[in-house]
This record gives C-alpha cells, sequence and structure tokens, in this order.
C-alpha cells in the first residue's frame, strides 16, 4: 500500500492498494455522479464490513494540474481514508511504473496522475 497526499488534507489522502477490490471513500462532495441505487457491501481483511451507498465518478486533479476521471468509485459514507484499487485502474487502462523508489500511476492517454515515494517500513 502507498499513500499520496493531495493539497496537504488527511482526509484528502488516497491509499493506492494492490489488495482491494473497489475504489472507495467516504467524501460525497467529490463525486461528479453518483447512482445511490447500487448498494453492496466492504469486506475487510479484519472481517469488518461496511456499506457502500452509491458508486460512480470521481474527478482528481493530476501531478500537472490537469484532471483525471476515475470511475466505478464506491461511495461508503464511515470512511475516514480514501482507497485507490491498483487492479482496477490496470483493468481500466491505466498504467504503473515503478522505479527509482518511486511509484508513479498514469491515466488513459500517458498522463502522470499520481507519483508517491515508497517509504521504508
Amino acid at each position: 500500500m502507498v499513500t499520496t497526499q493531495i493539497e496537504g488534507a488527511s482526509d484528502n489522502c488516497w491509499y493506492l492498494d494492490t489488495g482491494c477490490s473497489a475504489h472507495m471513500t467516504g467524501r460525497r462532495e467529490w463525486f461528479l455522479n453518483l447512482d445511490q441505487s447500487v448498494k453492496s457491501q466492504v469486506k475487510f481483511a479484519d472481517d469488518r464490513t461496511l456499506n457502500a451507498e452509491g458508486i460512480g465518478k470521481v474527478l482528481m486533479k493530476t501531478k500537472d494540474e490537469g484532471q483525471s476521471c476515475i470511475t466505478d468509485v464506491l461511495f461508503v459514507p464511515v470512511m475516514k481514508s480514501n482507497l485507490l484499487s491498483l487492479g482496477q485502474l490496470l483493468e481500466k487502462g491505466f498504467m504503473t511504473k515503478l522505479e527509482n523508489k518511486m511509484l508513479r500511476v498514469f491515466d488513459r492517454n500517458h498522463k502522470l496522475i499520481l507519483k508517491s515515494p515508497l517509504s521504508k517500513k
């Protein structure tokens, strides 16, 4: 799991996760559109489950001050963190590059959207 900070606030932090199967956030105001008729449950590794109250599109600022649209993001109201599924990004045509202790994520147009240093822990 890698984290990238967006605009300095902790609730704007996205965790890039190779283990999660879906993007998810609790930030309703980030959605461009939200289909609240789609209800589901999200199960975590510790066996907790949370209710997803919809699915939609979120617009993210890219590293070059542009924008990239992330689709199929679950709205999980009680979530304090925001998860981006690297697997789901790859399925949708995004690309990742890992070199020189840096993880970069590119959109379908080869535009850099996220860059995060890998930390030693």
